[in-house]
């Protein structure tokens, strides 16, 4: 009996259709960086979405979806092929070499493809090629911008009293529904034009948010004319059940030092909060890439014990350009002082 209840269940239960899911990468002249994932498509709904109902069952999906493991991918990039296997959580990651073009003078969003190339344990192969953009940054920018965005960006109530608020917003509320920070848009937008308006500095968003509400995200920073940049976040596999993790497993400085590896010639502004260690990382980047963090701005959210220990750790380290703030005003002050955004 238990083995045609088994059949009956696969029957009824094939498999939904696969998609690689790239997401946006960066590049300099000589090598280039895309990461992706391939998940069966669980038929999310795209845009505006009032139902509340609607948006948990939505979310509910996103993280409950199921990787697919050991496809193999081609991504071809101005004309040269690059093979990619996804890991057991159906993620790709590729770091490749490709012919170097002019420097562009503006930043510069490359097209790559994405194609199945096989797929030994998938129900059927889609033939279907998917664009990724990566980003070139243009060779006139003056520095480049790292900012975290949970409660930097993006309004998540991650310091709210038993995390009610921020549980309300992740799983009810779709990306027309939420908010920036007061004043950031704006304030990203004059970064990105530099102290003259004539620059155009290439924008980084690093959170440890799940790779799961990528496109939340992403939908939500075009909706809020937020400028156009990669957005690396985190995967809560098996990461998560990791108690004590080495240095170098940690998510966000091996994105810091990706990105200021990849940009050796650019110094660096960054965003972020008290809510988690981003002062800790962004200090440690000013110790480690010596000269190249311009400012650091670290926002203060509620009087928390770790916002206090912040304060002192920004306090002691007083010989790099580190200021804390409670809002987006006293960021434009010290950035106009120090030419990083236009003057009024």
């Amino acid at each position: 009996m238990s083995e045609i209840l088994h059949r009956l269940t696969t029957l009824f239960n094939t498999p939904d259709p696969l998609v690689a899911i790239p997401y946006r990468g960066f590049a300099n002249a000589e090598r280039f960086f895309l990461k992706g994932r391939v998940l069966e498509n669980e038929g999310l709904i795209e845009g505006k979405n009032d139902s509340k109902l609607r948006n948990l069952i939505d979310m509910l999906k996103r993280f409950e979806s199921d990787e697919v493991p050991g496809a193999k991918l081609t991504v071809t990039l101005n004309g040269k092929e690059h093979d990619v296997t996804t890991d057991e959580e159906g993620y790709f990651s590729l770091v490749g070499n490709w012919p170097s073009p002019i420097e562009p003078v503006q930043n510069s969003w490359l097209k790559a493809t994405v194609k199945f190339k096989e797929c030994p344990k998938c129900y059927t192969l889609p033939d279907k090629v998917v664009d990724a953009d990566l980003l070139y940054p243009s060779g006139e920018a003056n520095f480049g911008i790292i900012t975290d965005i949970d409660d930097t960006v993006l309004q998540t109530h991650v310091t709210s009293r038993f995390k009610v608020k921020m549980a309300y917003s992740t799983f009810f509320k779709d990306s027309h529904q939420r908010l920036p920070m007061e004043g950031v848009p704006d304030l990203l937008r004059a970064l990105e034009k530099g102290g003259d308006t004539l620059r155009q500095n290439p924008l980084f968003y690093v959170s440890d948010s799940p790779w799961n509400i990528y496109d939340l995200l992403v939908e939500f920073l075009e909706m809020n004319n937020l400028p156009k940049g990669p957005v690396l976040l985190r995967d809560y596999g098996r990461q998560l059940l990791q108690r004590k993790k080495e240095e170098k497993d940690i998510h966000k400085l091996v994105a810091f030092r990706q990105i200021m590896g990849m940009y050796s010639n650019l110094p660096f502004v960054m965003l972020g909060d008290t809510a988690s260690k981003d002062a800790d990382y962004y200090l440690r980047m000013a110790e480690e890439f010596d000269d190249r963090v311009l400012a650091i701005y670290i926002r203060q959210t509620r009087d928390t014990a770790n916002a206090r220990r912040i304060a002192k750790l920004i306090e002691q380290n007083s010989h790099i350009e580190a200021v804390l703030v409670h809002g987006s005003s006293e960021i434009w002050a010290h950035a106009r002082e120090r030419g990083l955004v236009a003057v009024d």
